[in-house]
């Protein structure tokens, strides 16, 4: 999406399959991270309504800090799994600081940055 264009994908016009999910994703997230969660986004083909059915469903979390990445891929397993199983959708998952979100300068992140929806 060029800058300045507005966003005509967002939550309200994204499949019902695709919006439960998220809510449920962002329910058990924050009942894990509570006061550490900053943000949950839907980014990649889902978050510019090109998604298809085989297209996985791209999360990126923000957290106050990402001490040990292993750890918050374990901590969010059973959920994801969980999720996956339920909608039959790959949901992967990426964790940044709050900092790198809002400040860091990756190709990864300009673009995550660019085209997310928050959840």
């Amino acid at each position: 999406m060029a800058r300045g264009e507005s966003r005509s994908y967002n939550l309200t016009n994204m499949s019902p399959k695709l919006h439960s999910l998220l809510g449920e994703l962002k329910a058990g997230l924050q009942s894990l991270y509570a006061g550490r969660l900053h943000g949950i986004y839907l980014y990649g083909s889902h978050a510019r309504g090109q998604g298809s059915r085989e297209s996985g469903v791209d999360i990126l979390i923000v957290l106050h800090e990402v001490p040990s990445y292993a750890a918050e891929v374990d901590r969010t397993g059973k959920l994801t799994a969980a999720l996956s199983l339920k909608y039959a959708a790959s949901v992967s998952r990426v964790f940044v600081s709050r900092n790198d979100w809002l400040q860091g300068q990756s190709p990864f992140l300009l673009n995550a940055r660019e085209e997310a929806i928050a959840a």
